[in-house]
């Protein structure tokens, strides 16, 4: 039995179920992992379950069919696959015209008349708008803007969840209400004239939109208009989602917890403020589904890794960062540009004290390494201690205490790139790179279970 099959079917615990988690600090290859497992479970079971937890259209990932490939950001992995019911949790905060345009251009790209998978908005979700976009870009602009608010996408993500915690959310359900109008007016002037104590007009500021670019969020009657115009043909994916999760997890369908950014981005553990507004964590999981799932019943923890290196997007600078020289031909073999923002990432050597810390505060149990393929002739380094002064050290969630660590290095045995995609079992697998594997997964505690060498799914090999 596989390492995979054993991770998925633990004594004790929900069988054939799953969370991937970003295990550093995003961008690892968490969507296409997704719709890895989820291929995997249809080969068994006529039903795969995808619930996404948190976040909204700040996350990107990109999925691939045929030869095509698209970005997705608000819409979880598994999309493309019939026979799986794609899940946008209570947890998540969703922009509704950017979905809709998200929607369209999944048919477009792929020649769908319909979505292969079946989607489902939690009624719950609070809702991403224009408002909260303007908002953002009126701390990012305004008059002392501050650190944090120079370092957000640009999405509004965090306004969102801050309706929450000031206890005014918009929900998909109140799109529906009779007295939708009342509400949403309310909302703008709110905004409005928050932004105006800024000195700016709300009304002129511009905000990204999915597949448009940028556009005038406008006046009232204009917002209003907008919403109105998505109502209808929005609804039908709309749905009060408490039984029917409570029913699948009780059954046997197999269920993937495809959680957005990564656990280095939780603004618990993050190098504050390049942090994400969401919970980031395993523990995320519990409170968008209302309590239906512990997630210490999950069976398979899995933590996704870009195996020889580390990208940052942000303000933070990370201990192990690498030589711009080296970083930017990492850069362009691997593409390493956000997806949502179109930003160039830092580049860093893999971090294993970061990493470790990461796998125990979000219960990491098992890991992916993707990107096996960047690899050179030269020796990967991995910083396996952290040293301040003349003692260890450890990590912690704070830029000022890491600013003076000093990185100590293992160098470890390169493999050749090319001979990945000429194995189809992990026993066959150069030594150079199972020793590399085998390494990580030991100073971690935890255990691999998949390795990825390119973006299509037969550049996989399950350990």
């Amino acid at each position: 039995m596989s390492n995979l099959q054993k991770a998925l079917n633990k004594p004790g615990r929900r069988a054939n179920s799953a969370v991937v988690m970003g295990a550093i600090l995003g961008d690892e290859g968490k969507g296409r992992i997704t719709d890895e497992l989820t291929s995997y479970f249809l080969k068994k079971f006529n039903k795969v379950v995808v619930y996404r937890d948190n976040g909204g259209a700040n996350a990107g990932h990109t999925i691939s069919m045929n030869g095509k490939k698209i970005g997705l950001h608000q819409i979880g992995s598994g999309i493309l696959q019939k026979g799986c019911v794609v899940v946008l949790g209570k947890g998540m905060v969703i922009h509704p015209i950017d979905l809709l345009e998200e929607i369209k251009e999944i048919k477009k790209v792929f020649e769908f008349k319909q979505l292969p998978a079946k989607l489902m908005i939690d009624e719950m979700a609070v809702l991403n708008l224009d408002t909260h976009r303007a908002f953002e870009m009126a701390l990012k602009e305004g008059k002392g803007s501050s650190l944090g608010s120079k370092a957000a996408t640009g999405r509004g993500i965090a306004p969102s969840y801050a309706d929450v915690l000031y206890r005014f959310p918009l929900r998909l359900r109140d799109l529906y209400r009779e007295n939708w109008k009342e509400l949403f007016k309310e909302h703008y002037q709110r905004y409005n004239s928050w932004i105006k104590g800024m000195g700016i007009d709300m009304k002129e500021i511009t905000v990204r939109r999915f597949g448009k670019g940028e556009m005038v969020i406008g006046s009232e009657r204009i917002f209003l208009k907008n919403i109105e115009a998505i109502r209808d043909e929005l609804k039908q994916y709309v749905y009060q989602m408490y039984e029917y999760i409570k029913k699948e997890w009780e059954s046997d369908t197999p269920f993937i917890f495809e959680k957005a950014q990564a656990v280095g981005l939780d603004q618990r553990w993050a190098l504050y403020p390049d942090c994400s507004a969401s919970n980031c964590c395993i523990d995320g999981i519990t409170a968008s589904t209302e309590g239906i799932v512990n997630y210490r019943d999950i069976s398979g923890k899995f933590g996704v890794i870009k195996s020889t290196y580390t990208s940052s997007v942000g303000k933070r600078k990370l201990p192990t960062m690498m030589e711009e020289e080296y970083a930017q031909v990492i850069r362009d073999d691997a593409y390493e540009y956000g997806t949502t923002t179109g930003r160039p990432r830092d580049i860093a050597y893999m971090d294993l004290v970061m990493l470790k810390y990461f796998c125990k505060v979000s219960d990491i149990e098992e890991l992916v390494f993707t990107h096996m393929d960047v690899v050179y002739d030269n020796p990967v380094k991995v910083c396996i201690k952290y040293m301040k002064g003349n003692k260890e050290s450890y990590y912690r969630p704070d830029q000022e205490f890491l600013n003076d660590i000093l990185p100590v290095y293992k160098s470890l045995k390169p493999w050749k790139k090319e001979e990945l995609k000429e194995v189809k079992k992990y026993d066959y697998t150069q030594k150079e790179a199972r020793d590399f594997v085998d390494y990580i997964s030991e100073f971690t505690n935890t255990t691999p279970v998949m390795i990825t060498f390119g973006p299509d799914r037969d550049d996989t090999i399950i350990i």
